[in-house]
């Protein structure tokens, strides 16, 4: 089960701010690249997109991290 990236989950960016995943994903696009694009709310209500080979997950605090 792919509890990651399950709708609610808390990322947080490379800048510290706070956004959620709303449960939406997809395959990244880039070519060679086997990451997911994962859709993250912000707090100002923008979606974004960034791929998992760019985040990593927190198994401890249960949410993702923005590297870069």
């Amino acid at each position: 089960m792919d509890n990651e990236y399950t709708k609610g989950i808390v990322v947080i960016s490379s800048t510290g701010e706070q956004g959620t995943l709303t449960g939406g994903q997809r395959m990244c696009q880039l070519e060679g690249c086997r990451g997911k694009r994962l859709y993250v709310r912000w707090k100002d209500g923008k979606i974004t997109m960034p791929c998992t080979k760019g985040m990593e997950f927190d198994e401890s605090t249960h949410t993702w991290r923005i590297l870069s």
